[in-house]
């Protein structure tokens, strides 16, 4: 018995510097998510593509809102499944496939955006912009991808406030706003307004989620 305990003792020794890193790793990929979360719809909003660095702005909306944004929920999530353990584990995977459904869906999106931008910008020649049907088409597959990012967000969203509530591993408050959060999000393909909402709770979510990750990184655990 003795001898277990030591290598137990030397194992928890030997992964913890792991487990800090992947902490601290989720914590930027936390402060990321939010400001993605930020940035990239004020660029969709105010931007223009008349003006001189119109659209690298927009290339910029496109890849924090596509691959910024994906990469950093999936080492949210991972870091969240690290530490939460075995207290919800069928619920943590759960949520890691679904933010691996909603970073893929994200990511079409932004190339689906970029792709017909581009086209526009390359051709002006075909003046795409008096297309009404054009227009439509494009704005229906792009809303459609996006609430279908939302909506697995949704679930990933409160699969991780239920694990945290329920493990003691997150503030209670933090898993409330996951939840609040999660359950607007399955519903934007209803209510597409729901967005703006689901965007500030998340950037809240991801600066206070990315505080705790970052501190547990540095052996506040």
């Amino acid at each position: 018995m003795p001898d277990d305990t030591y290598l137990n003792l030397r194992v928890d020794a030997s992964t913890r510097p792991s487990l800090q890193a992947v902490q601290k790793c989720g914590g930027v990929a936390s402060f990321l998510l939010a400001v993605a979360f930020v940035v990239a719809p004020l660029i969709y909003l105010t931007g223009n593509l008349r003006d001189a660095f119109g659209p690298l702005a927009y290339d910029l909306a496109d890849f924090l809102y596509g691959p910024v944004w994906s990469a950093s929920l999936v080492t949210l999530i991972f870091a969240l499944r690290e530490r939460i353990g075995e207290r919800a584990p069928r619920r943590m995977t759960l949520a890691l496939l679904a933010a691996l459904l909603a970073a893929g869906a994200m990511v079409a999106v932004a190339c689906i955006r970029s792709a017909n931008r581009h086209y526009h910008l390359a051709h002006p020649e075909l003046h795409l912009e008096n297309y009404s049907m054009v227009l439509l088409v494009w704005t229906t597959l792009v809303a459609g991808v996006l609430a279908t990012g939302f909506h697995f967000l949704g679930w990933t969203l409160v699969l991780v406030g239920s694990a945290g509530w329920t493990s003691h591993r997150l503030p209670r408050p933090l898993s409330g706003l996951y939840i609040v959060a999660g359950t607007a999000s399955l519903f934007v393909y209803l209510r597409p307004d729901f967005e703006g909402m689901v965007a500030t709770l998340g950037a809240v979510a991801g600066i206070w989620q990315g505080i705790l990750l970052w501190r547990a990184g540095l052996g506040e655990l």
